[in-house]
């Protein structure tokens, strides 16, 4: 009897944890439902999971996608909530590259869910959203910075890595700007998919109009063609966009023109040119600053020279564009008067100097006249101190 009964004990505990662990659980989704987009808009649970709330399962991933596009790809029931919503996500998806695995049966690549999440899903425009800029690449890294999933599918589990260190995460990461490109900037979001070589530079073009426009331009343009170059990705890669300098242009490392030309082939004079070009506005214009700088600190006015600085400035920033031209010609019209104008701002610079040196030798000069005349006052007041203070004969 005394056995039964703390077996019997034994059972309610159990039972007891069991339905404590249960409702966990079920309060946890409850919790995070309250704050969701869907819960605000006024749906309940069975919306998406169908039957009595004590008969609710997790969905099978194959059915995740078709049950959210039943809402989101009807245009009239989701203009009720929203008149410029969206309805071409479910679409989209299927021909992504996780949409088209996902309808073969493979079921370890990304569904809704997995980005938007499921019980606390927030609009795309909070900033608290698992695919809002500060946090889109982190939700992508739960798979694709994972190397043993990765692997299953023959590729390296090393963009999230690489755009880490790239000049777009800087942009966002440390300077807090949302519109650098982030996976789905490049990728798309539903519709994900890698670019293709002949699409990359569409891509890229988004943000760089310009550089994309001298590039299409450029007699590179037809050369990447032939030989099926992605353009773009060529000098910059793809993930671990770097800042571009002016080392990299001549035939010596870092330099990328030195992985395809030499000073021998066609084409050398032409980034001679632009390689000499940049560093004499650099010299230029990093001399010119020492010039201005110093005569500043020593209280000279110099504001034509800030000004002529600032257009040579102007001028660098131009030619650097224009190195995508791949041409000597607008590269150097840019370039020259970039040079002349950081020389004028130089020269400012040096005639406040020379100014100042003979402002300090006048000085110098009134001080030694008025330091002598003040000597000589002194000797001739004690001479006649003297001459008055002796006694008459």
């Amino acid at each position: 009897m005394t056995m039964m009964v703390g077996l019997l004990a034994a059972m309610a505990i159990v039972l007891r944890a069991s339905s404590g662990s249960a409702q966990t659980t079920e309060t946890a989704a409850q919790q995070a439902f309250k704050e969701d987009v869907h819960a605000t808009a006024g749906l309940t649970c069975a919306a998406c999971h169908q039957g009595a709330p004590a008969t609710y399962a997790a969905l099978p991933r194959t059915a995740i996608a078709p049950l959210c596009g039943k809402c989101h790809s009807d245009p009239a029931y989701m203009k009720g909530f929203d008149p410029q919503v969206r309805v071409d996500q479910y679409t989209q998806y299927l021909t992504s590259a996780h949409g088209k695995r996902m309808s073969g049966g493979e079921t370890r690549v990304a569904t809704c869910s997995d980005c938007h999440g499921a019980h606390g899903i927030r609009r795309v425009r909070d900033a608290r959203s698992s695919v809002a800029p500060l946090n889109v690449v982190q939700t992508c890294a739960k798979c694709h910075d994972d190397p043993v999933r990765m692997a299953a599918f023959g590729s390296r589990a090393t963009p999230v890595k690489d755009w880490s260190a790239s000049v777009h995460a800087a942009a966002l990461l440390k300077r807090g700007d949302t519109s650098a490109p982030t996976c789905s900037t490049c990728h798309g979001s539903h519709g994900a998919t890698p670019p293709g070589v002949t699409q990359v530079a569409n891509v890229c073009a988004q943000c760089h109009v310009r550089e994309a426009e001298l590039f299409r331009a450029s007699p590179k343009k037809a050369i990447f063609d032939q030989i099926d170059q992605p353009e773009c990705l060529a000098c910059h890669g793809n993930h671990r966009v770097e800042h571009p300098t002016d080392a990299w242009v001549g035939f010596k490392e870092p330099a990328v023109c030195a992985m395809c030309h030499d000073e021998r082939m066609k084409g050398a004079s032409t980034i001679t040119a632009t390689q000499k070009g940049l560093a004499d506005m650099t010299a230029k214009i990093g001399a010119a600053e020492v010039v201005l700088t110093r005569a500043e600190r020593a209280g000279m006015l110099v504001d034509d020279g800030r000004a002529a600085l600032r257009d040579a400035r102007e001028h660098e920033i131009h030619s650097r564009v224009l190195v995508h031209a791949f041409a000597t010609k607008p590269f150097a019209d840019m370039a020259d008067p970039g040079v002349r104008a950081a020389q004028e701002s130089q020269t400012v610079g040096e005639r406040a100097l020379h100014e100042l040196q003979v402002r300090r030798r006048g000085l110098f000069a009134a001080t030694v006249v008025i330091v002598g005349f003040l000597v000589t006052l002194w000797f001739k007041i004690r001479r006649l101190g003297g001459a008055g203070g002796e006694p008459h004969a």
